[in-house]
């Protein structure tokens, strides 16, 4: 199953190279391509894959998260704008 997720946490080039490397190393992936703008991944994984298994990855790899709604449009429900770091 392909599904999208909007990425919590990133601010650069290598925070998305991270992001890639954590959910590629968990079990029942077969494919991720992260995005920096905007924050998201796409990725094909089995159905068993939890979104607590990839909240698991993304945190043991620094301060990522996966954002609200499972498999929804990654368009931010409140933007006030401004950088994600702060």
């Amino acid at each position: 199953m392909k599904q999208k997720f909007k990425i919590n946490g990133m601010s650069c080039g290598s925070c998305r190279q991270t992001v890639e490397k954590a959910l590629q190393g968990v079990e029942g992936i077969s494919s991720v391509q992260v995005s920096m703008s905007p924050p998201e991944a796409i990725i094909e994984k089995a159905d068993s894959v939890t979104i607590e298994q990839l909240n698991s990855a993304l945190s043991k790899a620094g301060n990522y998260s996966i954002g609200e709604g499972e498999g929804e449009p990654t368009t931010p429900k409140n933007n006030k704008g401004g950088c994600c770091c702060g």
